[in-house]
């Protein structure tokens, strides 16, 4: 993609819930830059009530009555929070419809993203119900691990100018369609951009293993970290600087101001470590790097960053 070259148009979808964090993601999808004709739908979701068992036909028909009148009420403020979203967003220049349903959060969002396709979920990273110590609602954990899109884990964020994103790159395929991704939403309208890739200074080797050997007793699935010879480590260093500066080149000739930067050590923790440094309001990651183990899921890096994140993360897919 170059910057003379249209984004296509995404659809995206918005659940909110009336919690601060929901309210992040509206905000949020207001100060990004979307391609020429997005468009997209409001989400507020009903919680599903079931009716009690074991209980008399007239208890029954008063808990009825009563369950009626709540779903009335939750229905009209889901009504109001979607209307309300709806009109902020349109303010912002998005064109985006409000829409509500009932049943169960998580599993009413995954079902709306097939119909139609969905390019993109902005999400609060946790929700009304979700304890206070808790960083990442459940709601948000099962989308970014199971949705078949991009997923935008929204957190609350100072009103900057520009937000300042981090980029993160291995080189993989999802690395590289999140610097494609950054690339079409017009970065140098909203974003400065910092581009990190980690070369692991350390590996994992199974405890029981020395050498050649196996120490009798010793569980294999336990791992210890050793720290990579010099030689391998500077190759290391030398891959991740030759990962950030193709993601560079790339958001360059898109006309985004981008700079790099090089660390060593874990990678969720070095991502993170360089977030908290830029102070960054925006973390871009692929959903699954190099090293992972099932297609489908989402990849460990990517697993922490969303969980541990200081700020909101785009889980590119």
């Amino acid at each position: 993609m170059n910057k003379d070259k249209p984004a296509a148009p995404l659809n995206i979808l918005l659940p909110i819930d009336g919690s601060k964090h929901s309210a992040a993601a509206v905000r949020l999808t207001t100060r990004i830059s979307w391609p020429s004709g997005t468009s997209g739908h409001v989400l507020a979701v009903v919680p599903e009530r079931l009716p009690l068992g074991h209980v008399s036909q007239e208890a029954q028909r008063v808990i009825n009555e009563a369950l009626a009148d709540i779903r009335r009420q939750e229905w009209a403020a889901a009504e109001m929070l979607a209307s309300l979203a709806v009109n902020k967003l349109h303010a912002g220049g998005l064109t985006i419809e409000a829409e509500v349903r009932e049943g169960r959060p998580a599993e009413m969002i995954l079902a709306r993203t097939a119909t139609p396709a969905t390019d993109l979920i902005v999400i609060g990273a946790k929700g009304l119900s979700a304890p206070g110590e808790f960083r990442l609602g459940s709601t948000a954990h099962k989308l970014a691990h199971y949705a078949g899109c991009s997923v935008l884990v929204a957190r609350p964020l100072d009103q900057t100018q520009h937000l300042r994103t981090l980029l993160a790159t291995d080189g993989s395929l999802e690395a590289q369609r999140a610097a494609e991704f950054l690339c079409g939403l017009s970065p140098p309208q909203w974003t400065a951009v910092t581009v990190v890739s980690v070369a692991e200074a350390e590996v994992d080797i199974p405890s029981g293993v020395v050498g050649t050997e196996h120490r009798p007793g010793a569980d294999p699935l336990a791992s210890l970290k050793t720290s990579l010879p010099e030689a391998v480590r500077q190759m290391y260093l030398d891959d991740a600087e030759m990962h950030a500066l193709e993601v560079v080149k790339h958001l360059y000739n898109c006309g985004s101001p981008v700079r790099s930067a090089i660390r060593c050590g874990h990678p969720a923790e070095e991502i993170l470590f360089a977030a908290r440094e830029l102070d960054a309001d925006l973390i871009v990651v692929g959903a699954r790097g190099q090293t992972r183990a099932d297609p489908f899921l989402l990849g460990g890096v990517a697993q922490k960053v969303v969980k541990y994140a200081p700020c909101s993360v785009l889980v590119v897919r």
